[in-house]
C-alpha cells in the first residue's frame, strides 16, 4: 500500500476496528512525520515528543523528523491542533498524521488550517496528510473532495449520507454481513483515480512494541 507525499489519505472506521493499530504501524515504517495524537495512543520507537508547536521546526532541522505531539499545555484543543498544522505546513517532504480528526471537524465545519492543508499545502509543500475518523460524515466537505486514498475498516450497520453516495468500489464489504470481520483488523483500500479498484487487505500487523 503506497501513501505518498502530496496526497490526502482518509482512514475511516468504527471504534476499535483497527485504525489506531494501522496508524501506529504506518508510523513505524516512516522516517519523516509529525503525528497529532489527542488520545496519546501513538509513540513508535525512536520518535521525539514535541511539547510545543514552536519546537516542530527546530527539532526537524536537528534531524528529529519522527515527531509525536505531547503538548505541555494539556489537551490538544482545536486552537492548539491548528498551531501544529500550521507548523507542519512550513516543512517539506513529510507526513502529517491527525488522529481523531472528528474531534475538530464535521461535514460543514472545518478549521481553516486543515482546509488550507488539504487544498493547497499538501501539493505545494509535498506533505502527505493522513487523518482518521469514525465515519465519513465526520469529514468536512472541503477535505472530502481532496481525498486520494481511502482506507476503510468495519463500518457498522448503516451508511451515513457521505458513504452512501460515495463512488467507492466494493464498499459493501465493510458493512455488517460483508467480507470484513469487525475484529479482524482488515480494511478496504481504494485509490481515488480513474479506473481505480478496491482491495481488501490485512489484518494489520501489530507493531512489536504493542504486542
Amino acid at each position: 500500500m503506497n501513501i505518498d507525499y502530496g496526497e490526502v489519505t482518509a482512514i475511516i472506521g468504527q471504534k476499535n476496528s483497527g485504525k489506531s493499530v494501522l496508524t501506529e504501524y504506518l508510523l513505524t515504517q516512516m522516517d519523516r512525520f509529525v503525528a497529532i495524537d489527542p488520545n496519546y495512543e501513538h509513540g513508535p520507537p525512536g520518535s521525539t515528543a514535541v511539547e510545543d508547536y514552536s519546537d516542530v521546526w527546530r527539532q526537524w532541522m536537528n534531524g528529529n523528523t519522527r515527531q509525536v505531539v505531547r503538548d505541555n499545555r494539556g489537551a490538544i484543543t482545536e486552537e492548539r491542533m491548528a498551531e501544529y498544522v500550521r507548523a507542519v505546513g512550513q516543512l517539506q517532504n513529510g507526513y502529517l498524521f491527525l488522529d481523531e480528526m472528528h474531534n475538530y471537524t464535521s461535514a460543514n465545519s472545518c478549521p481553516d488550517p486543515i482546509k488550507k492543508l488539504a487544498s493547497y499545502t499538501v501539493s505545494h509543500q509535498n506533505i502527505g496528510f493522513v487523518f482518521a475518523v469514525h465515519m465519513a460524515k465526520d469529514i468536512p466537505n472541503k477535505v472530502w473532495s481532496q481525498i486520494d486514498n481511502y482506507i476503510i475498516f468495519s463500518y457498522g450497520d448503516s451508511w451515513d449520507k457521505k458513504m452512501r453516495e460515495a463512488n467507492i468500489p466494493g464498499k459493501r464489504k465493510v458493512r455488517k454481513g460483508g467480507e470484513i470481520n469487525p475484529t479482524s483488523y482488515q480494511f478496504l483500500t481504494y485509490e481515488n483515480k480513474l479506473g481505480g479498484d478496491s482491495e481488501v487487505r490485512g489484518p494489520v500487523p501489530v507493531p512489536d512494541h504493542l504486542s
